[in-house]
């Protein structure tokens, strides 16, 4: 018989076995790339299927969970060692131009002056000879919009590259990340002119409507209203965040509510609570529907395949389609009249986008949609049992959406130290303002403006301009709070990730008092001295670190006494594209643990030497300045 604990656990909450066994099988296969022998999924599956019928239940648990392991392990390794075909257009990468023409596999993602498209390659043209060609390329435009929609067919000259890193300390993952996406080739052209549109609307015919709607809100919302507020309505009503002027962007990310301008499950949430409420409001009117019907089941049977289409319509995040899948439980949780735990929707959801897609696991937003949810979940009650006694009113309201987002923060603060290298102190205070300006106002107004956008423009115009006053007042308060400070942090690594997560799950899945206060207590303490163990880097030592960045480079010297100099900042000769500062030379900097540069050294004033200098001189304390002569 299994115990009473185990019992206890695996019935309350049936998914977490599969979830942590297939979540340790897609790590061991990602992270440190270790697969399991192909050929031990059938024999694993049948003594699993055996064990069924033993007396115990534990060997049947221990092997489902090898099995599951193995089959989550397997399932990352077409993505991150895949078999690329002969005539795969990876292959095809060299100095030497070709012609490609391919079908758009997704929406056009809009970028700060250009575009991005995912192309399934179908031929290429090289030396005046056509051959066949398969897998896609990410195509970037450097300049100009364009108006392709997914299924068009096109064509475009340029050279193909492969994905790669520059190999820095704390670097994004940027192979791995495209990778993930079945995608190992790049290429790149100077203007949407340059490519030809071939043939248009070659199936993909459900997603070609829904962008084509989503392309005319976006139109509508740019004729309506202000640029700045417009980039951000199209944000939050169609998921179209490459718009938002980067400035926005960073006040946004330094005051800790970035998460207001990407579509996530908070938007889905008030979008389906205010569905609901409308057609309850409406239904209720009805004296046959009151009395023939159970409104709240009829009227939630309703709202989920608008919020469907508006997940789609919005673009399919991991974090809304968690939020859909949640909603989806409840729903059928309804229908059965059964209760539905949060817990386990949060863990079936995770296992369904886990199962549709593997590598989602690696996705950013994936696992802080899913943190902020579980923190929601676990430790808002904690952090309210001090106030039990206080009594229901406007106080308690206010106190618990307070201490939601205390957990929430509190939730994702180690991975967005890890990720993002700095925690906003002022997080908490820009969810008061933020949450009812932007999530209980400007998306609601702006998502009632949609219906009436194309058959009565006149109601949804004013319903705009509404949503675009309540965005302009949000970023008048960001811009002034987005001026004090963000929290100094070590810089934690995996390890120290590792550990955090296994504080949450003691939190959720340890119900014995003293056990969860003891593993906790262990747990915490480990994580507090990795955190303040000072980096290594350097000590006693004189140490030379360079640095490939873009087309220049960059060099980091740590002295004996643990003062440092960084000459030169790299870059590219050309203007624009990435910030190699933010995007390379910073992230080296915190992962090594420098936090002051005593010398900044530019030997002289070229772009590729002095690009990079520019964000790390803002985000770094900088003692003197040298300059070299031309």
């Amino acid at each position: 018989m299994a115990s009473g604990s185990e019992r206890s656990i695996f019935l309350e909450r049936p998914l977490l076995l599969p979830l942590f066994a297939v979540v340790a099988g897609i790590c061991c296969g990602g992270l440190f790339s270790i697969y399991v022998p192909e050929n031990t999924i059938t024999p694993l599956a049948s003594v699993t299927f055996l064990s069924i019928f033993l007396k115990k239940r534990s060997p049947f648990l221990l092997f489902l969970a090898i099995l599951l392991f193995a089959t989550g392990n397997l399932s990352v390794k077409p993505f991150l060692l895949p078999d690329l075909q002969q005539n795969h257009i990876a292959r095809f990468a060299s100095d030497e131009q070709l012609v490609v023409e391919g079908v758009i596999a997704s929406r056009p993602e809009a970028t700060e002056a250009g575009s991005k498209l995912y192309l399934r390659v179908e031929q290429v043209i090289l030396d005046k000879r056509t051959s066949g060609a398969t897998g896609r390329v990410l195509l970037f435009i450097e300049e100009g919009h364009t108006g392709f929609l997914t299924g068009d067919r096109v064509r475009f000259a340029s050279r193909i590259n492969r994905p790669r890193n520059y190999g820095l300390p704390g670097e994004f993952d940027y192979e791995a990340y495209l990778a993930c996406r079945s995608v190992y080739a790049t290429a790149f052209v100077k203007r949407s002119a340059d490519v030809i549109l071939i043939r248009d609307g070659e199936g993909y015919g459900l997603q070609r409507g829904i962008d084509s709607l989503a392309c005319r809100i976006g139109a509508f919302i740019d004729a309506t209203v202000p640029a700045t507020e417009a980039a951000i309505l199209r944000a939050l009503l169609i998921g179209d965040t490459g718009h938002v002027p980067r400035a926005i962007k960073d006040a946004y990310s330094r005051t800790g509510v970035n998460h207001i301008l990407s579509i996530s499950g908070f938007h889905i949430g008030i979008i389906a609570l205010f569905i609901f409420q409308l057609m309850m409001a409406a239904a209720r009117r009805s004296e046959f529907l009151l009395l023939h019907l159970n409104l709240r089941r009829f009227i939630f049977l309703l709202t989920l395949p608008l919020v469907v289409f508006y997940l789609f319509l919005s673009g399919a995040a991991p974090a809304t389609t968690r939020s859909v899948i949640m909603i989806a439980c409840y729903v059928l949780a309804l229908l059965l009249e059964r209760e539905v735990d949060a817990v386990n929707s949060l863990t079936l959801a995770a296992l369904f986008l886990l199962a549709v897609s593997p590598p989602a696991l690696f996705d950013i937003s994936f696992q802080l949609s899913f943190l902020a949810l579980w923190g929601i979940l676990v430790l808002t009650p904690l952090f309210m049992m001090p106030f039990e006694n206080l009594k229901e009113g406007i106080a308690r309201k206010l106190l618990l959406f307070f201490m939601a987002s205390s957990a929430a923060t509190a939730a994702t603060a180690l991975p967005v130290a890890y990720y993002f290298h700095r925690v906003s102190v002022t997080g908490l205070i820009s969810n008061f303002f933020i949450v009812p300006l932007m999530g209980y106002g400007a998306v609601v107004v702006g998502f009632s403006a949609l219906p009436f956008f194309a058959v009565m423009p006149v109601v949804a115009r004013p319903l705009m301009a509404v949503a675009a006053l309540l965005v302009k007042a949000s970023n008048g308060i960001i811009m002034v709070l987005a001026k004090l400070p963000t929290l100094p942090f070590h810089n934690p690594s995996r390890f120290d990730l590792m550990l955090f997560y296994l504080l949450l799950s003691s939190l959720t899945f340890i119900s014995h008092q003293r056990a969860r206060l003891a593993c906790c207590s262990t747990v915490a303490c480990i994580c507090v001295g990795s955190l303040m163990m000072p980096p290594s880097h350097g000590k006693g030592e004189l140490t030379i670190t360079m640095f490939s960045i873009g087309q220049g480079e960059s060099m980091l010297i740590n002295f004996p006494e643990g003062k440092t100099m960084l000459v030169d900042g790299g870059g590219n000769v050309r203007e624009g594209g990435q910030d190699v500062g933010e995007r390379l030379l910073a992230p080296a900097l915190w992962r090594m643990g420098v936090k002051k540069i005593d010398w900044m050294v530019l030997t002289h004033p070229h772009p590729d030497h002095m690009q990079g200098l520019k964000y790390v001189a803002a985000n770094f304390e900088v003692g003197e300045f040298w300059e070299g002569s031309q």
